[in-house]
């Protein structure tokens, strides 16, 4: 069963961040509903909390999983195309859906960034020169 946790992430170092670090280099998979991905790697997922009061930064993810930003960003989308519903927002960071209302959010967010870059896609078509 999914682990809730209340706590806001601080980006101070904690015990808990320690342990997650060690979770994702440890060998099985104690946490949420993923597994390993291929060739025994672990999923971002595993390093997520619930709620996005307790959202991870990217730059937080990095240093906890020895990867590099762009890594992490391919790795997260992977994931939520498998189904995953890691969400993310600007300030925060990543988190996993508390409630239905954070899910709804972060969609209605991710479509009108969307629609945003087909806005500027069009315009670059149009462009003379």
């Amino acid at each position: 069963m999914a682990e809730v946790k209340k706590m806001a992430h601080s980006s101070a170092a904690t015990p808990e961040q320690a342990g997650r670090e060690n979770h994702w280099k440890g060998d099985v998979s104690h946490q949420k509903h993923t597994t390993q991905g291929p060739g025994g790697q672990r999923k971002i997922a595993d390093l997520l909390s619930y709620g996005q009061e307790n959202a991870i930064p990217r730059r937080h993810l990095e240093k906890l999983t020895g990867l590099d930003g762009r890594t992490v960003r391919l790795m997260i989308e992977r994931e939520r195309h498998e189904g995953v519903p890691i969400l993310a927002d600007n300030v925060t960071g990543y988190y996993l859906p508390a409630t239905e209302h954070e899910r709804a959010a972060c969609v209605r967010s991710m479509r009108h960034r969307a629609g945003e870059i087909m806005k500027s896609a069009r315009a670059i078509e149009r462009a003379e020169g």
